[in-house]
């Protein structure tokens, strides 16, 4: 049996209120790489600015066992 593929949209940002706070977030997962990349699409046209990244594994892994997995990065700088 072929393993099965999911495809995550994660999304970072920085929310400018009187608190900022960093914000890393999954807003979509998908076993169809031809509708992920649609919303992916879809989402960066919707929001230029906002930062959306693709990532893939097979299901049923332990994702921080991979060399790079799922994430966003947010730095101190983001807050200034």
């Amino acid at each position: 049996m072929p393993e099965t593929e999911v495809y995550l949209i994660m999304t970072g940002y920085v929310e400018e209120t009187p608190k900022q706070f960093g914000v890393v977030a999954a807003v979509y997962v998908s076993t169809d790489l031809k509708r992920a990349r649609s919303k992916l699409a879809t989402l960066r046209q919707a929001h230029p600015q906002t930062f959306y990244e693709l990532y893939h594994c097979p299901l049923d892994t332990d994702l921080d066992q991979l060399s790079h997995y799922p994430s966003v990065e947010i730095s101190p700088a983001d807050f200034t």
